[in-house]
């Protein structure tokens, strides 16, 4: 069994789709049947808000910076599927400012007493690297950063990469870089595919194959308090996060029985200061079928029981799921609100549907 695995999610630079990947990512790996725990680090708790909580709240992630506290009080459900939020408080400002104690390993700690419980811990961090984030970098496993795709993309990036290795070297000796993040590629602008060329140049293969692309609806969704799934699963955004969470599941997998970083050191990245410009590459697009939701009164669903994946298909359709994962979920809707999804969740040994599961989730 995997051990959970803890992310922050990075960048000083604001407007590079932070708190967007924060929201939707998380939401991708609970739709995916993977049991996430997401922490607001960010005083400006926008991803509190974006997930439809109401702030100030009760709970928050200040309190785990009081020794008195625990942080199983601090969490909330959300009304996706899997998801649980520490919410964010703008007093985590004033802890950034006043704090005395300087002490960089209490969220660590907090955290490690609830862990086992999630597959996945994402920290969702404040631009400023500053008390709460060195807090948040010493709790990870691993740094995700979001860039904007844009000529100055690259801005800040050393004063992060320098605070990464610093926290490497004297407090989390196992931080390593989960990957670099391009977001709002607008494929019609030339210069967008000349940046992801650089940083691929520069990064090697710690840049995802996942770009997230130029969305509106992404832009959108938080402000109906709420992620891209429940706004709009049919968007190009919904199918780049889902994408974008099976990469980020495989580098679990494969982080499982060696410690070899993916791509290149933190130390390689500092003393590696060439800019080469190569051939343009070509982003691969998944062509997946747009989602069709199908009424739940007229469909037995023990039919499925010992199908094949193929069978499985010409009846249902892929939708978003991988060919080669052995659990498939598809959202089965009566009425479609954001309170209340149904999810159909397909079980394959050998091949075969060997369990079949439906469940609802409400808002908590």
């Amino acid at each position: 069994m995997l051990k959970s695995k803890t992310i922050a999610i990075a960048n000083q630079k604001g407007g590079v789709g932070k708190t967007t990947t924060a929201i939707n990512l998380t939401s991708a790996l609970g739709i995916l049947n993977h049991k996430v725990l997401l922490i607001d680090a960010d005083p400006q708790d926008n991803t509190s808000l974006g997930l439809g909580t109401k702030i100030p709240c009760e709970k928050s992630l200040v309190h785990l910076f009081d020794e008195n506290s625990s942080a199983l009080q601090q969490i909330m459900q959300t009304h996706s599927p899997n998801l649980d939020l520490i919410p964010s408080s703008v007093n985590l400002a004033d802890l950034e400012i006043n704090n005395i104690s300087k002490n960089v390993f209490e969220l660590k700690k907090a955290l490690d007493k609830i862990k086992d419980k999630y597959d996945y811990l994402i920290i969702d961090c404040s631009p400023s690297l500053g008390y709460i984030s060195v807090n948040s970098f010493i709790a990870a496993d691993s740094i995700l950063i979001p860039i904007q795709c844009e000529y100055l993309a690259m801005e800040g990036l050393n004063k992060l990469l320098k605070t990464i290795k610093e926290i490497k070297v004297n407090f989390n000796k196992e931080l390593d870089i989960e990957g670099f993040l391009i977001t709002m590629y607008d494929k019609r602008l030339k210069h967008n595919q000349h940046i992801i060329n650089e940083l691929k140049a520069y990064f090697d293969d710690l840049v995802f194959k996942t770009v997230i692309k130029r969305n509106v609806s992404l832009s959108e969704a938080p402000s109906f308090g709420t992620n891209i799934f429940d706004y709009k699963i049919e968007s190009i955004g919904s199918e780049d996060y889902l994408n974008l969470s099976r990469e980020i599941i495989t580098n679990r997998n494969k982080m499982k029985n060696t410690t070899k970083t993916l791509g290149k050191t933190i130390q390689q990245i500092m003393n590696d200061n060439k800019e080469t410009n190569v051939v343009e590459t070509s982003i691969r697009k998944n062509h997946l079928k747009h989602f069709e939701p199908f009424d739940v009164k007229k469909k037995n669903f023990n039919k499925l029981k010992n199908l094949t994946k193929e069978e499985v298909i010409k009846r249902l359709g892929l939708v978003y799921n991988d060919i080669h994962s052995n659990i498939w979920m598809y959202r089965v809707s009566e009425r479609a609100t954001v309170f209340r999804k149904n999810f159909l969740y397909l079980t394959f040994i050998n091949n075969r549907v060997q369990s079949i599961e439906l469940r609802r989730f409400r808002r908590g």
